[in-house]
């Protein structure tokens, strides 16, 4: 998709009503109190554009079924959403564009089984939904962890008509606590329909710049750096900004203007046009930049324990692991097992709800074997519903 916003953007850093307040977000209702006082937001909020943003983030991140039951608020879950986006909306006005804030403890990390993941792909929906309704322009992802939760809140997000821009947290090594791989994860979430990736390295500026420039030349969505301006200097800012991002999101408690209008007017690297080296399968470790001519394993079918037999294949003279669908259930099974080979995957069917259950549920990106039984336009539209290769 064109990216539909003007580049850069710099987004204010406050994503939660409990930053706003200072309160501690288990013991006390952040939401309550702004929604009784709305000027703590708008003075906030009005303090972000007076420093030079040009986007502002409805700060719902907190906002939690599970944390609101333990306060007893959940019964105004929607009216917090609604009135503090709207509050955003409103003080921002028409020129700056307002963004919803979802965290990863939306939902946690689930089993891959596709109830599951509907439920979490729900969470996301609903919470989108009422977003979109207040005014919110874009959805952030942010500070996620695992393509399971990714991929559920791209395709809600895309449900709801809403650009979504994802950040995924990680360490120097572009991986986490759940050793998902950046680069697998913009490869994929890309080719799925979000409007942006990007990371919040935990390590610092100088790591973070050194991952954006390792995943620019992969990148045909803006890249996403989260920056603090009261700690990193000029100097960095200008380079991780050469290196390739265009989107920042400054988490400075007390955000420095002059450095903010400094970013403003650095030249955009990011070019949508430009030739991207993104023909590339991934599971949600690894990413597999793909030769020309695909060396199949023997067809694998799914069982509830594959594993010995994709080991196997790791030291076989082959490029793709071949797989078989029988049915919609085999879904489940390809992505338990899918770590446990160091290889792509090619699946095949003669049913199309197998094929895509398979691409709907599997936490990376797929090939899909053309040779299937199955209507072409069929096999066309459920590639491009799931950013899914076609061989």
């Amino acid at each position: 998709m064109k990216f539909p916003y003007s580049l850069p953007i710099i987004i204010d850093g406050m994503t939660s009503c409990s930053e706003i307040t200072k309160d501690d977000p288990d013991n006390i209702c952040a939401e309550k109190i702004i929604i009784d006082d709305p000027d703590i937001l708008i003075s906030a909020k009005k303090s972000a554009l007076e420093k030079g943003v040009n986007s502002l983030l409805s700060p719902t991140g907190g906002i939690l079924h599970s944390r609101l039951k333990d306060l007893g608020y959940d019964d105004r879950f929607n009216e917090f959403i609604t009135k503090i986006t709207g509050i955003c909306s409103k003080t921002g006005g028409n020129d700056i564009l307002t963004g919803g804030v979802i965290t990863h403890k939306q939902v946690g990390r689930i089993e891959y089984k596709s109830p599951a993941f509907e439920d979490c792909y729900f969470s996301y929906l609903e919470k989108m939904t009422l977003l979109k309704d207040s005014g919110a322009k874009y959805v952030l992802l942010k500070n996620h962890k695992d393509l399971f939760n990714m991929r559920a809140g791209v395709l809600a997000a895309r449900t709801a008509k809403l650009p979504v821009f994802v950040v995924m947290e990680v360490d120097d090594e572009g991986k986490n606590n759940e050793d998902t791989d950046y680069i697998a994860a913009l490869i994929t979430l890309q080719a799925l329909g979000a409007a942006a990736f990007g990371i919040y390295c935990t390590d610092g500026i100088k790591h973070e710049t050194a991952l954006i420039k390792k995943a620019f030349p992969h990148a045909e969505i803006p890249l996403i750096a989260v920056i603090n301006t009261e700690t990193d200097t000029e100097k960095e800012l200008q380079r991780i900004s050469e290196k390739g991002a265009s989107i920042f999101i400054d988490a400075a408690e007390n955000m420095q203007k002059d450095k903010i209008e400094f970013l403003k007017v650095l030249p955009v690297k990011f070019n949508p046009y430009s030739e991207k080296d993104s023909f590339a399968a991934a599971i949600d470790r690894e990413v597999f930049f793909l030769p020309e001519t695909l060396i199949f394993s023997e067809p694998l079918y799914c069982s509830y324990d594959m594993s010995d037999e994709l080991i196997d294949f790791d030291d076989e003279n082959i490029n793709a692991v071949y797989i078989e669908l029988t049915s919609a259930d085999d879904a489940s099974y390809l992505c338990d097992n899918s770590n446990m080979t160091k290889l792509p995957f090619i699946i095949h069917s003669n049913d199309p709800i197998a094929i895509e259950a398979a691409l709907r549920y599997f936490h990376g990106r797929l090939i899909i074997d053309t040779k299937c039984d199955i209507d072409e336009q069929k096999l066309h539209a459920l590639s491009k519903k799931y950013g899914a290769i076609l061989y």
